[in-house]
């Protein structure tokens, strides 16, 4: 995972601690996984596909209107008044043309961003999974291999990131820190021009927007894939129609192979399966079984050892 030097230099300055959660991926060679019901995996694995919901329909119904709205508490606060000071002095004029650009996009941001959710999956969890991710989004837990998620690339369109859980006060103090970094690259930013200064600060406005959640949620360790149709077309992206708990939808399906030429690095089934963890469930083999079956279909090797039948003593009836 490389990047290059106004990458870098943004997310020091407009979101930092980015890069380094992601350099971390890499170097400790991290694994995530996608919790979901034995329905969903099986869809998953056997069509060899991932499905990216309408942010509105999300398990966390503040999805979205929870990151616009700490943006909006804390840039009417003090330290957004920090912030527009100082980002005034370089350009005046800037935070006008700024809250115009927001105004433009927050809407769509709500209503046109689809979304498919993986956490953090940790070495010590391999046999049994987390309780809580149990409890709260089904029987099944698909763990994968980080390089997809790693790959820098524009072409698919496709882009992850990791969630911030921040109160109205962790979000000001993560501000003060990027207030504090603007300070001190004044005379940078103030060689780049105003509009790519209006541009930055857009940019760590989604971030904030799209990928913020309530502090509740911090466990889950989440990383957001995020698709947004209406600013580009992704050559990954197959959009239908479905029904999904009663609810007429519109979904994207991203093709999980292994096509650099589209952005997908190690993206196909037998390249990205870590193994699958099956949960507390009223017939725990006949799922094995099952699940074993289709690995060794997609040429899956060891496909056996691929599925676990996690060992938490929870009551599903």
């Amino acid at each position: 995972m490389e990047f290059d030097e106004a990458t870098i230099k943004f997310n020091q300055i407009f979101q930092p601690g980015l890069i380094e959660e992601s350099l971390a991926v890499v170097s400790e060679k991290k694994r995530f996984v996608y919790y979901t019901s034995a329905d969903t995996a099986m869809k998953v694995i056997r069509n060899q596909e991932l499905w990216f919901r309408n942010s509105k329909v999300m398990n966390d119904y503040s999805e979205i209107s929870y990151g616009l709205g700490l943006i909006g508490a804390v840039f009417s606060g003090q330290e957004g008044e920090r912030f527009r000071t100082a980002v005034e002095d370089i350009f005046s004029g800037t935070i006008e043309k700024a809250g115009e650009l927001l105004a433009g996009w927050e809407r769509d941001w709500e209503l046109e961003t689809y979304i498919a959710c993986v956490s953090v999956h940790n070495p010590e969890e391999d046999q049994q999974g987390r309780l809580s991710m149990w409890r709260a989004y089904g029987d099944t837990a698909v763990v994968v291999n980080n390089t997809p998620m790693t790959a820098v690339t524009d072409l698919l369109a496709v882009y992850s990131i990791p969630v911030l859980y921040l109160s109205e006060k962790g979000l000001s103090d993560y501000l003060s820190k990027i207030t504090d970094a603007i300070l001190i690259n004044r005379t940078y930013l103030q060689g780049l021009g105003q509009e790519t200064l209006v541009a930055y600060i857009h940019n760590m406005l989604f971030r904030f927007a799209i990928a913020t959640k309530h502090p509740g949620f911090a466990e889950e360790k989440e990383w957001r894939l995020f698709y947004r149709p209406t600013e580009r077309v992704s050559p990954g992206m197959t959009e239908e129609t479905v029904v999904l708990g009663g609810v007429p939808q519109k979904i994207y399906k991203l093709h999980l192979a292994n096509e650099p030429e589209k952005g997908l690095h190690g993206a196909d089934i037998p390249s990205l399966l870590d193994r699958i963890i099956v949960g507390p469930t009223e017939f725990p083999y006949v799922s094995y079984q099952a699940f074993a079956g289709v690995l060794s279909e997609l040429g899956v090797e060891d496909a056996a050892n691929k599925v676990v039948l996690s060992d938490i003593p929870l009551r599903t009836g």
